[in-house]
Parts: C-alpha cells; sequence; structure tokens
C-alpha cells in the first residue's frame, strides 16, 4: 500500500519533535521500517517523495547508434554476429537475448530469414 505523501510529512514532524520512529509509526499506523526508511530520506535527500520507478536504462543504450549502423550496414547479420561485433568493438559482451531484448524495446523486428524463405529459393 503506498503511503500518502501528506502522512509521510506528519510523520517526520512527529520525528522531528523528538518522538522516536517507532512511536511515530505506531501513532500513525505505519511499519516502523517504513517510519524510519522516511526519516532516513529526508535526512538524506531533503525529501519524502517516493522515489521513480520508471523503466531503467538499458546496457546497450550507449552503442545503440553503432548497432543500428551495423544493421543499416548488413540486414542478414544475425544476433550472433551482432554480439561478436559488440565484442570485438566495444569490448561488451552481451549474450544474444539481450541483443534481441534490446532490438524489441525499440520495436525493431530483426528476424532472419531461413533458407526456404530467400528470394530465389525453390
Amino acid at each position: 500500500m503506498t503511503i500518502s505523501h501528506d502522512l509521510r510529512i506528519r510523520l517526520v514532524q512527529k520525528v522531528a519533535t523528538g518522538m522516536s520512529c517507532r512511536r511515530a509509526a505506531a501513532h500513525f499506523e505505519v511499519s516502523p521500517s517504513s517510519a524510519i526508511r522516511f526519516v532516513h530520506q529526508y535526512e538524506t535527500e531533503g525529501s519524502v517523495a517516493p522515489k521513480g520507478h520508471g523503466p531503467h536504462k538499458r546496457r546497450l543504450d550507449p552503442y545503440g547508434a553503432d548497432i543500428l549502423s551495423w544493421i543499416e550496414e548488413t540486414p542478414d547479420m544475425t544476433l550472433q554476429e551482432l554480439s561478436e561485433r559488440l565484442s570485438s568493438v566495444h569490448g561488451v559482451r552481451a549474450p544474444k537475448s539481450t541483443i534481441d531484448d534490446w532490438l524489441r524495446s525499440r520495436k525493431i523486428s530483426f528476424k532472419k530469414n531461413g533458407p526456404r524463405q530467400r528470394a530465389g529459393a525453390s
């Protein structure tokens, strides 16, 4: 359950007036660990606002321009080849699944045609 910003502020104010964290937690009916965390956050950051939960930065983001240019240069490059090139050029080891996830997160379809689907196959 999310604890409102107003309640967090009132809890921190109670502790600032001399009440213990555990006593303030009981007073406001929140867990002692939450009260301790709010007070610590206020002391270190000056705010009791909830921390963001947005999408995390992906590991391959700094190399995205290179990956996309390699795909443009060689459209039939496999994920394994991308992984090897990333390792040789940037020294970054990334499994095929990580590269595939990164491409999917950008709505980039990366399908290599099988021998039966290639143009001119009979």
